[in-house]
């Protein structure tokens, strides 16, 4: 049992002595790459969270200039349709403008010739005026002589043209 014993108390020495190696060999590089790895792995989830909060400020920069060029737009195209408005009045103003200058250019072109027909009536009323008295005065006519001379006058006058 003594061989049992020392057998028992050199593998609890050698059992203490290969701990203590291997803990000042291995397990201070093993505990030093572990905590390493855990202050890389806290970093990287610390940089991940950042650059999350950074995007999101991203994204809600970019919705709110997109929101403002929205608006832009929508004032861009009101703007065009009120000058759009404002132009096609212009242009039916500008044409009514035209219409009623051309109305009354046409309304007094009207009226010129109008009296222009008048005058050249009046002329051909008097030449036949005159021409129905040189016929009654080459003849003393009685009355029913008078008409059918008269007569005959206007049926000439009725068949010769208008003088212009």
């Amino acid at each position: 049992m003594e061989g049992n014993l020392f057998t028992i108390f050199a593998t609890l020495v050698n059992f203490l002595i290969l701990v203590l190696v291997l803990k000042h060999i291995l397990f201070d590089k093993v505990n030093k790459i572990i905590d390493e790895r855990n202050s890389e792995i806290i970093d990287n989830i610390a940089t991940a969270e950042h650059k999350v909060t950074e995007a999101d400020k991203l994204r809600e920069s970019y919705e709110r200039e997109i929101a403002n060029l929205e608006n832009k737009g929508r004032e861009i195209i009101r703007d065009a349709k009120v000058k759009a408005d404002a132009q096609a009045k212009d242009i039916i103003q500008e044409a009514e403008d035209k219409t009623a200058v051309l109305i009354r250019q046409t309304e007094a072109e009207i009226e010129r010739l109008k009296k222009k027909a008048l005058e050249d009536m009046r002329e051909e009323i008097g030449a036949l005026a005159i021409f129905a008295a040189e016929k009654i005065l080459e003849k003393q006519l009685d009355h029913q002589e008078q008409q059918a001379v008269i007569g005959k006058i206007i049926d000439e006058a009725g068949n010769a043209k208008w003088q212009n």
